[in-house]
C-alpha cells in the first residue's frame, strides 16, 4: 500500500484592484506514478486526474501532465507561468514523491536517479525545488495562488545509507509568507493513508477522495474547508486504527471559494482541459458528524475569557465561569511567540515565529488583520483607545491599531528581548521589561521613554507586576527576585528566589504575590520576606504562569502549565476550583476579567 505524504496547499495572496472582471483561474495539474528508479506509486496519477476534473467543472482552465521527467516538469511549470498574469487565480497540483533535504523540499520526476550515500546535491539538482515552484509563481503577480503538493510520505530511495536524504518522513514544513496556506494530509510523524485496506476500491487516496467533494460546497471557503477535511480524515483514519490528522499553515486574509456561491459547480470552465480524464467513481459520502466543541452563542464582549496556546499548533479559547470550552483554532501549523486577548473579547492576536502579528475574530477564529511589524513581537498588551503595544525580541516596541493593525508607533526602547508589558493606571504610559535587565516607562502617545530602571546586573527579566505606582516586582531568568523603585531607580531588596526559571509574578492583595516556578510549583512571598510563606505544587511541569482573574465578580487565581492543564484556585490560591485540560503543553496564555 502506498503511504501518501504530504498534501500542502500554498496560497500566495497579492494586494490588486480592479482586475476582477479579467481574473482568469489557471490550474496545472501533475501526476507521477511510473518511476523507473525508485519506488513505484499506484494512486499519484488517479489523485491528479480527479482534481484536475473537478477543477474544470469549478471554472478553472486546466493543463494536465502525467509522468513527467525533470525536463518536461520544468517545462510545464515553466509554460504555466508564462500564461499567468497580474489578478488572475493560479492553482498547481502535484502529486508524486517529494523528499526533504536539509529543511527544504523538493519534487521529484519519473527519472530521479535512486540516490547513493552523499548524493544530496546531486537529487537536488534532478528534482523541482518547491521553494522555486512558489517563486516563480509568485513573480507573475497573481491575485490567488495555490499550490497543493500531494507527495509520497515515505522517502523512496531503496539505499539506507541514503534515506537521510529525505532527512524523515515526508516533506518539511514551510514559513507561511504573507498570504499564504499550507496544508498538509497528515502532521509531521504521521503516514498519510492511501487506502483503508485491501477491500478499499476507491481510486483515490484517503485524503484526496475527501477533499474533493469539499471542494464543491460553495459554503466553504478555504480555511473553512481545511479544518473540515480534517476532522474527516481524522475520523477514516481512525476508522482502520490509523493515525492521521492534517494541519495547515495560513497566512491569508480575505476568502477563496473553490465553488463560487450562487454558481453550479459543473460544466468545463476552463478554454482547455489537457489530458481527457475518464470518469471515476463517486467517493463515499463523508459524514455530517460536527466537531465537539461548543461554541457559545451570544457576544463574548464584556465575558470573562481566557486564551491558551499550545506546543502542538492549537489555540483554545475558555470560560472560566463554566470551565468550558468555547471555540478553538486547531491544525493550523502555528510557531506561536506571544498572544492575547483584544478589543475586550471580539478578538484574539497572535504572534508567529516568522515574524507576522494575526487579528483572528472570535469565537471563528476567521483572520481579519496582519501585520509584519519588522520584528519578531514577544509581547501584546491591550492599551486604551483601540490600541494594541507590542515588544519584540530585538527590543523594538510598537502600538498598532487592534482594529486594523495600523502602525501607530515604532521604537527601538530596549538592547533584548521584550517580554512583559504593564499599562499604568492612568492609561498614559507603559512598563515594558527587557531581558536586557531594565525597565523603560514608555510613552503611549509616541513611545518615547520618559525613564529607565535597571535591576540586578547581569539579568534577564521575565516579568513584573505593580507593588505600588512607584514600586515594582521584578522576576528573572534565574530565578531571581527583585523590588525596584521606579522613581529613585533604588533597588530594595533582590534575592534569590528559585534554582531556575521564573516565568510569572503576580501581586495578590495583602502584602502577598505569587510566582510560578519551573518546576510547576506556585511561591507564595510576603513583602518583606525572601524565603516563600507557603509553596504550592500547582503543575506537575513548567508553570507557565499564575495571574488573578475577576469573573462574575469573584476573584480567583489562574494558572497554566507545561503538563497541558489550566487551573483556577480561589483568590488566595489555596483551593483548586476547576481545571481545563488543553492537552499539550501551554506555552502561552491570556485572560480578560469579566465586566
Amino acid at each position: 500500500m502506498r503511504m501518501l505524504a504530504t498534501v500542502i496547499f500554498v496560497v500566495l495572496l497579492f494586494a490588486t484592484a480592479g482586475q476582477a472582471g479579467a481574473a482568469k483561474r489557471l490550474a496545472l495539474v501533475i501526476g507521477n506514478n511510473d518511476y523507473a528508479n525508485v519506488t513505484r506509486l499506484q494512486k499519484a496519477v488517479n489523485d491528479a486526474k480527479a482534481v484536475g476534473a473537478q477543477l474544470s467543472k469549478l471554472g478553472f482552465a486546466v493543463v494536465t501532465a502525467t509522468n513527467t521527467t525533470r525536463r518536461e516538469m520544468n517545462r510545464a511549470v515553466a509554460d504555466f507561468t508564462s500564461r499567468i498574469e497580474k489578478g488572475d487565480t493560479a492553482m498547481v497540483f502535484y502529486a508524486g514523491h517529494g523528499v526533504q533535504i536539509e529543511g527544504k523540499n523538493y519534487l521529484l520526476p519519473v527519472d530521479i536517479p535512486d540516490a547513493e550515500t552523499g548524493e544530496a546535491g546531486y537529487i537536488e539538482a534532478e528534482s523541482l525545488s518547491l521553494d522555486d515552484v512558489i517563486a516563480r509563481l509568485k513573480a507573475r503577480e497573481p491575485q490567488l495562488n495555490l499550490l497543493v503538493i500531494d507527495a509520497c510520505r515515505n522517502n523512496p530511495f531503496s539505499n539506507p545509507a541514503a534515506r537521510s536524504l529525505g532527512s524523515g518522513r515526508g516533506l518539511g514544513g514551510i514559513s507561511a509568507p504573507q498570504g499564504t496556506f499550507v496544508m498538509y494530509s497528515a502532521d509531521e510523524g504521521e503516514a498519510a493513508l492511501d487506502r483503508l485496506g485491501t477491500g478499499d476500491a476507491n481510486p483515490n487516496s484517503v485524503f484526496t477522495r475527501e477533499l474533493i467533494p469539499l471542494m464543491r460546497d460553495p459554503d466553504l471557503d478555504l480555511v473553512d474547508l481545511a479544518r473540515e477535511l480534517r476532522r474527516r480524515v481524522r475520523k477514516l483514519a481512525l476508522s482502520v486504527g490509523h493515525s492521521q490528522l492534517p494541519a495547515y499553515y495560513d497566512a491569508v486574509l480575505g476568502d477563496f471559494y473553490f465553488a463560487e456561491k450562487g454558481t453550479e459547480a459543473t460544466g468545463n470552465g476552463g478554454e482547455e482541459t489537457g489530458e481527457q480524464v475518464a470518469s471515476l467513481p463517486p467517493a463515499e459520502t463523508p459524514s455530517t458528524e460536527k466537531p465537539e466543541v461548543t461554541v457559545n452563542e451570544g457576544p463574548l464582549e464584556g465575558r470573562a475569557l481566557v486564551v491558551t496556546a499550545g506546543e502542538k499548533d492549537s489555540i483554545r479559547l475558555w470560560d472560566p465561569h463554566t470551565q468550558g470550552l468555547i471555540a478553538e483554532l486547531d491544525g493550523e501549523k502555528i510557531d506561536f511567540s506571544a498572544v492575547a486577548i483584544t478589543g475586550d473579547g471580539r478578538s484574539i492576536a497572535v504572534a508567529t515565529g516568522d515574524g507576522a502579528l494575526y487579528s483572528y475574530a472570535i469565537p471563528g477564529f476567521k483572520k481579519k488583520a496582519a501585520l509584519y511589524p519588522g520584528f519578531r513581537v514577544t509581547a501584546i498588551t491591550q492599551a486604551p483607545g483601540n490600541r494594541l503595544i507590542l515588544g519584540g525580541e530585538d527590543g523594538n516596541m510598537a502600538a498598532v491599531d487592534d482594529r486594523n493593525f495600523d502602525v501607530l508607533w515604532k521604537a527601538r526602547n530596549h538592547t533584548g528581548i521584550v517580554s512583559p508589558i504593564l499599562i499604568t493606571k492612568d492609561g498614559e504610559a507603559a512598563l515594558s521589561a527587557s531581558g536586557d535587565g531594565t525597565i523603560a516607562t514608555v510613552r503611549l502617545s509616541d513611545g518615547a521613554v520618559l525613564s529607565r530602571v535597571s535591576t540586578v546586573p547581569g539579568k534577564s527579566i521575565t516579568d513584573i507586576a505593580l507593588l505600588s505606582p512607584a514600586v515594582v516586582i521584578a522576576v528573572h531568568e534565574d530565578g531571581t527576585i527583585a523590588h525596584i523603585n521606579l522613581k529613585t531607580g533604588k533597588v530594595l531588596a533582590a534575592f534569590k528566589g528559585h534554582e531556575g526559571w521564573i516565568s510569572s509574578v503576580e501581586v495578590l492583595g495583602g502584602g502577598e504575590y505569587v510566582v510560578a516556578d519551573v518546576d510547576g510549583g506556585l511561591s507564595f512571598y510576603e513583602i518583606g520576606s525572601d524565603r516563600p510563606v507557603r509553596r504550592l505544587a500547582a503543575h506537575s511541569d513548567v508553570a507557565a504562569g499564575a495571574k488573578n482573574l475577576t469573573v462574575a465578580g469573584d476573584k480567583h487565581m489562574i494558572s497554566a502549565g507545561f503538563d497541558g492543564s489550566l487551573r483556577i484556585w480561589d483568590a488566595a490560591g489555596k483551593h483548586l476550583e476547576g481545571e481545563m485540560r488543553h492537552g499539550s503543553a501551554i506555552l502561552f496564555f491570556d485572560y480578560i476579567s469579566g465586566s
